[in-house]
């Protein structure tokens, strides 16, 4: 959640931007007001804020200089600087000082509100990823970053996973915990107006642990709300196409097949499948199939053949050589070394 401040001297002017956008939708929270540069370096200092909007024509302190002094002491809190001028050397400044935006009050009483927060959030997280550009832990963020804003993570099982170890090999500073909060703040309640479904609160986490499982029993439970509805949207009906695709993986399944299924003609189908897995349709049943063999293989003691033929495979040569090839094992050898390691 992106903590956010509002220094105006006008009473009008903070209440009316803290009411008015919808600062929930893009993972952003108003923790405080100020009517002064004084009283907003004093309120920064004894409460965390991520994100000052600013306005820079106040008396006492301007907003130029209220920006100079918080740099000193919090040199990681960012900037949105509101003005009724459009003033060139104003916006030189603000950048100079790291502003992300320079807003014209007049137009921002024109514009619509959720562009103005759109833009301000995506120049937020591009800020925050580059912060230190040579650091392995900025890397570790950045890679967390790319994998939640495609999103694929929501839809495929293995994007899930690689997300979940992302978050696990990074540095578990607080810091880090944070902003890998606010990341899925952000991709969640895009997510959530993408299928439709009302806004969840999410939590402060302690550590990356407690993020990684609740984010599990979410994803869990948005996938028992959405099989419950009919039909619905292209996010809806691929991720129906998942459900489907999973609960009849023995049989011998096609695009055409699970298109029809979702009421959707076969090439819109296989255009909008990849746009919201990450994968090709084939690639993706190859995937779900791989997953399904690895899960029977260890908890169960079925045979080989038996396994393949759960999982989809109805030629034991083919699951084995394509087993081979995608585990570098073979579905034997697998299981072996599974029990040897649940042995030790």
């Amino acid at each position: 959640m992106i903590r956010v401040l509002i220094v105006d001297d006008d009473k009008l002017a903070r209440r009316g931007l803290a009411s008015l956008m919808h600062w929930e939708t893009y993972g952003m929270a108003v923790v405080g007001e100020a009517q002064n540069g004084k009283n907003a370096l004093q309120f920064i200092q004894e409460h965390p804020v991520d994100l000052v909007f600013v306005d820079i024509d106040m008396p006492e302190m301007s907003g130029i200089e209220f920006m100079e002094e918080c740099r000193k002491i919090k040199p990681d809190v960012q900037f949105v600087v509101l003005s009724f001028f459009e003033n060139f050397s104003y916006v030189q400044t603000t950048l100079r000082l790291g502003g992300l935006d320079y807003i014209s009050k007049t137009s921002m009483e024109l514009d619509n509100g959720d562009t103005i927060l759109q833009r301000i959030v995506e120049k937020f997280e591009q800020r925050i990823c580059k912060t230190v550009p040579h650091g392995e832990t900025e890397k570790e963020l950045v890679e967390i970053w790319n994998e939640c804003r495609t999103q694929y993570w929501f839809f495929n099982d293995v994007a899930f996973e690689r997300l979940k170890e992302l978050m696990q090999e990074a540095e578990p500073k607080v810091s880090n915990v944070r902003r890998m909060e606010m990341m899925i703040v952000r991709y969640i309640s895009e997510l959530e107006r993408m299928l439709e479904l009302p806004e969840s609160t999410v939590p402060l986490f302690s550590d990356v642990e407690e993020m990684a499982g609740w984010l599990t029993v979410y994803r869990d439970k948005i996938y028992k709300t959405v099989s419950m509805r009919s039909f619905g949207n292209d996010a809806e009906m691929i991720l129906k196409a998942i459900f489907y695709m999973k609960e009849h993986l023995a049989e011998n399944l096609s695009t055409s097949i699970v298109a029809e299924h979702v009421g959707c003609s076969r090439s819109y189908f296989c255009t909008i499948f990849k746009k919201f897995s990450g994968l090709s349709f084939g690639d993706l049943l190859q995937q779900i199939r791989m997953e399904r063999a690895k899960e029977l293989l260890r908890t169960t003691s079925d045979s080989v053949t038996e396994v393949a033929f759960s999982s989809g495979y109805n030629n034991i040569y083919y699951f084995n050589r394509i087993f081979q090839k995608a585990e570098n094992c073979s579905p034997t050898e697998f299981r072996k070394n599974r029990v040897k390691n649940a042995d030790w």
